[in-house]
């Protein structure tokens, strides 16, 4: 019997073992952090004091560049990038900007590793995403892409694949065929605009999509620049403030007005503004010809970060800002004329009783 019970406990250790194992390997593939590299360890909107050089190969010339995050995209670049001597023709090649890469990690890492995540892009141009967005999320990600051109047809996965690749041929700037889109795939978690970059196309896309995504889901508009070139439709030397048009006409100028619609509901809850006082046109120009569109801001947008060519709308639960204070002495604003000073060992004693070693 003892025996028996010796043999019993070193099998359920070694179990315990294999899947401790196995948490670690699945963790270490689809996790954010890895091991030893202070770049490479960072959690998502987070810099190093450590800076490491990567060199970029371009079409006649290569730079070399410092960057401060690491992260798992700048990895699978640094190993297929054309500055890489490695013999791999049939992968489809990505052209992208180094900038954007922090941007994905920041914001998608959180998907990582998940069963199910779908995500859909406008612009599959070389299809070199899929194969990136497919190490980074893991085996749960559905890929749905959307372009003009019928070669990108040929990333289409096989009846029966495992890896779901959808694409999708049509005009982003065609309300009706977006709306198609929405109702063929009713869920999408992560939305990226990579198209054509028209301003008609990527105002659209972000008044049609940006409410289909998932109310905890991902809105990413990419090459914001154009809003400048006037190719593009943008307004060259535009610029906030200075020029009516660049305001109204480009989609840098809308997401400037996001940013207004954004705080609308903490203004009210301040007493600055009143809502139900703003007729549903309150905000004019081209952007906003549906005139209720702009509510759908501070409904469903959590955060809006801004990087250099790109935006990002988090969507998440929201709610009227609501001031919380917690319990300890108020100082009023005005000199009370009571300044004994605070015994800090006394306070911080309490406080670790009450939180132990850390939040």
């Amino acid at each position: 019997m003892k025996n028996r019970g010796f043999l019993l406990l070193c099998g359920t250790m070694l179990i315990n073992v294999f899947l401790l194992g196995l948490l670690t390997s699945t963790t270490s593939m689809y996790c954010a952090r890895g091991k030893g590299d202070t770049l490479d360890s960072l959690a998502p909107l987070q810099h190093s004091d450590s800076h490491t050089t990567i060199s970029i190969k371009k079409t006649s010339s290569a730079a070399s560049v410092d960057i401060d995050t690491l992260t798992p995209f700048h990895r699978y670049m640094m190993k297929v990038g054309k500055s890489e001597s490695v013999d791999f023709p049939e992968l489809p090649l990505i052209g992208t900007w180094l900038q954007y890469f922090e941007a994905y990690h920041n914001h998608m890492a959180r998907f990582r590793g998940k069963s199910r995540v779908v995500f859909m892009e406008i612009g599959v141009q070389s299809g070199g995403k899929i194969p990136l967005m497919r190490k980074y999320f893991g085996p749960g990600l559905e890929y749905v892409g959307i372009d003009n051109n019928p070669t990108t047809k040929k990333f289409q996965s096989a009846e029966g694949d495992e890896f779901k690749v959808n694409i999708e041929i049509g005009d982003s700037g065609d309300p009706a065929f977006l709306r198609e889109i929405k109702a063929k795939y009713p869920h999408v978690d992560i939305f990226l605009d990579d198209g054509g970059h028209f301003m008609h196309q990527q105002i659209l896309a972000l008044k049609e999509m940006l409410p289909h995504v998932q109310p905890e889901g991902v809105y990413m508009c990419e090459d914001i620049s154009s809003s400048w070139n006037a190719g593009y439709g943008g307004v060259r030397n535009g610029f906030v403030g200075g020029n009516p048009m660049f305001l109204s006409k480009t989609m840098a100028g809308l997401i400037h007005q996001t940013m207004d619609w954004f705080m609308a509901s903490g203004m009210q809850a301040r007493g600055f503004l009143s809502l139900d006082d703003l007729p549903d046109d309150a905000f004019q120009g081209e952007h906003t010809q549906d005139s209720l569109w702009w509510k759908t801001i501070p409904s469903q947008v959590k955060h809006i970060h801004y990087y250099n060519s790109l935006v990002v709308y988090e969507k998440g639960l929201t709610h009227i800002p609501t001031k919380w204070e917690s319990t300890g002495e108020y100082i009023p604003y005005k000199d009370s004329g009571v300044h004994e000073p605070v015994n800090w060992t006394k306070v911080m004693s309490k406080i670790d009783k009450i939180f132990g070693d850390r939040l």
